[in-house]
């Protein structure tokens, strides 16, 4: 449970299960990578960008979102101390959970 906890609440057998339908379908544009808060309070913007895009953008049904994990995310992103050079990625946070 404390891994699920890591990953925004994602249990590790819907991680499992994303991967395992991503594979069958052979498809590269599916993402199956869930952050943990720490990540999205330390990598580097252009990492944390990408993990976060994709995320948001192209995961299986599996490990789709929600918005209050978004707006976990995006509190995360807001207290970093380069919030500014990540504005793109909060707007897109900001966007996701008004469903825009």
């Amino acid at each position: 449970m404390q891994r699920a906890l890591e990953r925004f609440g994602v249990p590790e057998e819907n991680l499992k299960a994303a991967r395992k339908w991503a594979e069958k379908q052979n498809i590269e544009i599916f993402q199956c990578y869930v952050p943990t808060r720490k990540e999205v309070a330390k990598l580097s913007p252009k990492k944390i960008t990408k993990i976060l895009v994709n995320w948001m953008c192209h995961s299986p049904v599996e490990i789709i979102p929600s918005k209050s994990q978004i707006i976990e995310v995006r509190n995360i992103l807001l207290s970093r101390e380069d919030a500014d050079t990540l504005s793109n990625v909060i707007t897109m946070c900001n966007y996701y959970i008004a469903n825009d």
